[in-house]
């Protein structure tokens, strides 16, 4: 964003000379939490075992196919015994995210995925 030739900043100011950069701080915010979390050993460790996780499942098309395969079978057995409802947008196919530096946001979505279908990844 900011780069030092070809940044959005030096694009705007030759447009406008009289803009002014202003950092955005939720992602400067992101940016030390996710050093933090890197330097306290374990977080860091929790971390590296669910992205070792994601990486063995995630590698795989075959391993991908069965638990979606799983995953599947135990939504329809779940309807089957009325343990959830069903309705147009429910019971959605879900996937695996990968955890990013950049966004802390994908770390909790990796940690919700990896939740949901624990028991299929089991």
């Amino acid at each position: 964003m900011r780069g030092e030739f070809n940044g959005l900043k030096i694009l705007i100011m030759k447009e406008n000379c009289s803009a002014y950069y202003v950092p955005c701080f939720a992602y400067q915010l992101q940016l030390a939490l996710v050093v933090v979390a890197k330097n306290h050993v374990q977080i860091a460790s929790f971390f590296n075992n669910v992205t070792c996780l994601l990486n063995i499942i995630g590698s795989s098309s075959k391993r991908r196919d069965m638990l979606r395969e799983k995953y599947y079978d135990k939504i329809i057995e779940q309807l089957e015994s009325g343990g959830v409802s069903k309705g147009r947008g429910l019971n959605q196919e879900i996937a695996l995210q990968m955890p990013g530096d950049t966004r802390w946001g994908s770390h909790y979505n990796s940690l919700i995925s990896l939740i949901l279908l624990y028991g299929s990844i089991i």
